[in-house]
């Protein structure tokens, strides 16, 4: 288990973070207004955080039904 992130962390981030480039219809970061790019800045870091907080926890969980 890998405590810190991970590319696989960051990556899926990244695709929720593309996400919400998507709905805004940008695709320049340098087009972004402030709120905008921290709102991205926010989403990379918090869903990266959830993505190794996942693995973190599906590696500590037994599964129903096992012995443990």
């Amino acid at each position: 288990m890998t405590p810190y992130l991970t590319r696989d962390d960051v990556r899926r981030a990244g695709n929720v973070a593309g996400a919400y480039l998507d709905s805004l219809g940008k695709f320049d970061l340098t087009t972004l207004s402030p709120d905008e790019f921290l709102t991205f800045c926010l989403i990379v870091v918090n869903e990266a955080n959830k993505a190794a907080g996942d693995r973190i926890v599906a590696a500590w969980t037994v599964p129903v039904g096992s012995e443990g």
